[in-house]
């Protein structure tokens, strides 16, 4: 068992992270520099997502999102997000910068959860 920055009993270590994660099944489509392809959110928070994808991408790499949420709901667009950490064609991102707006519409979706 760990101990977390707020020293509970944790069982996992993403139970360390800022904002809890939710598991979810989003599509979702992703493009930065030199890279453009389609996955789907495995996990979720306000901070940031895991990814299950059609390639490989590179820790440190810049990305754009739109996630499809559950209809009615509109896409959900992160403007800036950067790969935190990258294991074959899944990767964790961090998400950098959120119009507010759509940090109000992440908020919604993930209260609803």
């Amino acid at each position: 068992m760990l101990t977390s920055r707020r020293g509970e009993k944790d069982k996992t270590p993403l139970d360390l992270r800022d904002h809890p994660r939710y598991e979810v099944d989003l599509a979702v489509a992703y493009s930065g520099d030199q890279v453009v392809g389609r996955g789907v959110v495995v996990n979720i928070s306000r901070g940031g997502c895991g990814i299950k994808a059609d390639a490989t991408i590179p820790i440190g790499t810049f990305l754009e999102l739109s996630v499809d949420l559950p209809p009615p709901r509109p896409p959900l667009h992160i403007d800036l997000a950067v790969v935190r950490w990258s294991l074959g064609k899944k990767f964790g991102l961090d998400f950098l910068q959120v119009h507010p707006d759509q940090e109000t519409q992440l908020r919604r979706f993930l209260k609803s959860l």
